[in-house]
């Protein structure tokens, strides 16, 4: 099973949060997700959701399409 790793700092500023939960409460069958302290993307994490895995970065616009690429993602 894939890790999807957030930010912290990117959970407070961006919906990223929301990313998170739909992740863990619909999707855990799929990805784990976890909460990491910091990414050092300073200025990006206060801009757009964006998660790892592995050594990825994915990014999106909002929390749904954050969780739409990781799904994509975790299918390849």
């Amino acid at each position: 099973m894939r890790v999807a790793k957030f930010c912290e700092r990117n959970l407070l500023y961006t919906e990223a949060k929301e990313a998170f939960l739909l992740l863990e409460r619909e999707h855990s069958d799929k990805v784990t997700v976890r909460v990491v302290d910091c990414f050092r993307r300073c200025l990006m994490c206060r801009v757009k959701p964006f998660c790892r895995i592995q050594l990825t970065t994915i990014e999106a616009e909002n929390a749904d399409i954050l969780v739409e690429k990781v799904l994509d993602s975790i299918r390849e």
